[in-house]
């Protein structure tokens, strides 16, 4: 039976749950089979501590390494730039890629830090671009919604939010040792955060949260298939759009801001840039809604388009009649 994951959360946290209903530390990760986990997360201890221009070279080694040695993910990456940039050069996608992989190589060196740092020395390298956007929505007692596509630096965001009530999911890891020791780490002693399971998401508590000041930080660019999707322009290609994000709006009038992560390579910080709400969203009709949300991911992802997460299958949906556009599925 497969194990029914719990989220994690803070002791404050904006839908009150208690701490024993959250994901726990098991006695049974000190058996043998995680000892070689164990290794790894002492190596991201010595890794968080090394030198930031040494953890720069590391990086770009790493994601040198992952473009030469995995195919797959290589070809996902270069088959979603190709459908999405059509005028592109093969030249122009391949670098496109090479610099991806190289923003996703620092993230794995730099990463460590959201695990180790304080909450104090991770506000010095994670920072909020117009957070007078948020504040101005939760003043007025309303919820907000950050829509956000996936970016290589994605778990920076929910560290640079950290000071707001914020409810978000995770994707379980299949090793549960790492499951919780990264869960923690997204709900540290200092937030107000619950961080659900992707598999096991409370619809009707984040109804009820959002109908207060609180945000749902929403990663919504996800391929998931048909159900609450629509088929929309995504740059040049069409692509199965969420559109669950409508109802919630429907139902709470919360505010939808859109929002991207990204590193500054001249201040070293990794930013999360916040968009003005949207306006007049919802609009009677589906279509319409996937066309704005798009829009939007467009317009975050253009910030630094070597950072959005290429390799992801975000074409794996079809139309019926349109190929499907990868050489092999997982």
């Amino acid at each position: 039976m497969l194990k029914k994951h719990k989220p994690f959360l803070s002791k404050n946290n904006p839908l009150n749950i208690k701490q024993y209903e959250c994901e726990q530390f098991s006695y049974k990760f000190f058996l043998p089979y995680y000892w070689l986990t164990w290794l790894g997360i002492l190596l991201s201890l010595i890794l968080n501590y090394l030198p930031h221009i040494i953890r720069i070279q590391l990086g770009k080694l790493i994601g040198r390494v992952i473009y030469i040695t995995n195919k797959k993910r290589r070809n996902i990456a270069k088959t979603n730039i190709s459908l999405c940039f059509k005028s592109m050069s093969d030249k122009d996608v391949d670098n496109l890629v090479r610099k991806y992989f190289k923003n996703l190589g620092r993230t794995f060196i730099d990463i460590p830090i959201l695990w180790w740092r304080s909450d104090k020395v991770l506000k010095s390298v994670c920072k909020v671009k117009n957070i007078n956007y948020i504040k101005n929505e939760l003043s007025k007692g309303k919820g907000v919604i950050l829509l956000t596509p996936h970016s290589t630096s994605i778990d920076f965001g929910g560290r640079s939010i950290s000071e707001f009530p914020i409810i978000s999911m995770y994707k379980p890891f299949r090793n549960e040792l790492i499951n919780w020791f990264v869960g923690k780490s997204r709900s540290k002693s200092t937030d107000n955060v619950v961080v659900y399971p992707r598999t096991d998401f409370p619809f009707k508590s984040i109804i009820k949260a959002l109908k207060e000041p609180n945000i749902f930080y929403y990663i919504g660019d996800e391929d998931l298939g048909l159900d609450n999707s629509v088929f929309a322009k995504f740059f040049d290609e069409e692509k199965s759009t969420l559109i669950a994000i409508r109802k919630i709006v429907e139902l709470t009038n919360c505010s939808v801001l859109p929002c991207i992560n990204y590193f500054c390579n001249d201040t070293k910080e990794y930013i999360t840039e916040i968009n003005k709400p949207l306006v007049n969203f919802p609009t009677n009709d589906a279509s319409s809604d996937a066309i704005i949300i798009n829009k939007c991911f467009e317009q975050m992802i253009n910030k630094n388009l070597a950072e959005y997460m290429w390799s992801l299958r975000i074409f794996q949906t079809r139309k019926q009649g349109t190929s499907y556009p990868y050489n092999d599925r997982l």
